[in-house]
């Protein structure tokens, strides 16, 4: 069993002196976010254009789940199902040492590549 550091996507409390009323606190200005997440996301006004997948979700999305799992354990990071590479983009934003994704699609590889693109992920990690 893996576990979750709930923190790492906590929210300020906004009455501060909910701190040192609660005890669980711990001190910290951090509480839980629960079990909804609104995670916002670029509106387009062409699909083919500006989201060539039909089934993309934000990086976002894919940064809040890495934050939660743990960013200090995750070593190498898969997604079997690349598609444009927004996980990709998520994994280099949190520091994730290593990335191995992938993709049927060859224009679908091609985006991600794109979009992940920096020189330090070398072409074998797609």
């Amino acid at each position: 069993r893996t576990p979750l550091d709930r923190l790492a996507l906590g929210v300020p409390y906004a009455d501060k002196s909910n701190i040192a009323r609660w005890g669980h606190t711990g001190g910290s200005d951090l509480r839980c976010r629960g079990n909804t997440w609104f995670v916002p996301y670029r509106t387009i006004k062409s699909r083919d254009k500006q989201r060539p997948h039909p089934a993309t979700f934000p990086v976002q999305l894919a940064v809040n789940c890495i934050r939660l799992h743990g960013v200090e354990r995750v070593q190498t990071m898969l997604d079997p199902f690349l598609g444009i590479g927004n996980s990709a983009v998520a994994a280099r934003e949190c520091g994730v040492p290593k990335f191995v994704g992938f993709e049927i699609d060859e224009d679908y590889l091609a985006e991600a590549k794109r979009l992940a693109q920096p020189a330090v992920w070398s072409e074998q990690l797609f």
